[in-house]
């Protein structure tokens, strides 16, 4: 009885760091608005692999902490966060800070995107920084308005949508 009971606790203490492991890993983002449209809706639930910079791609769809990000030259603020729960009301400066959701154009060294030419004329995304676009560019505020987002300000890379029971 002794040995089942501490196979059992032993069994449950395995599962309780496996499950911390996968949600330091994993999340699950809310997209909350129109930038990724159509291929992400707002209130679309999506799987997001927490990542480095090494493992990024060109034409994955990352999600982007927005700490730093400003227009260049003091452009509109266009969709602000789009990523991390339900869009709310009032000014942005009144919402709590969420997540970006963006596609990867373009990694260090890689061609600037004609899009992005007009505020990073460079001609190559320079070192430690990587270019986002929304899919949806009416709807979108990405590296368009702020230019290379450095590359640490991305959180992880979308996996799959969720889709949920009931």
């Amino acid at each position: 009885m002794r040995l089942f009971l501490v196979l059992a606790l032993a069994g449950l203490a395995a599962a309780a760091a496996g499950l911390v492991l996968l949600r330091t890993a994993l999340s699950v983002v809310v997209v909350a608005g129109p930038s990724m449209s159509p291929a992400l809706r707002p209130g679309q639930r999506v799987l997001v692999l927490r990542r480095g910079l090494a493992r990024l791609r060109a034409g994955r769809i990352v999600v982007v902490a927005p700490a730093g990000l400003a227009a260049r030259g003091g452009g509109p603020a266009g969709d602000g966060p789009v990523g991390g729960g339900p869009a709310g009301d009032g000014p942005a400066a009144a919402r709590p800070a969420r997540l970006l959701v963006k596609r990867l154009a373009a990694l260090p060294g890689e061609p600037v995107p004609p899009p992005v030419r007009p505020v990073l004329p460079a001609g190559t995304v320079p070192g430690g920084h990587v270019v986002l676009l929304g899919d949806n560019p009416d709807f979108s505020t990405d590296s368009r308005l702020w230019g290379a987002v450095p590359a640490d300000r991305v959180v992880g890379v979308v996996l799959d949508r969720v889709r949920l029971r009931g």
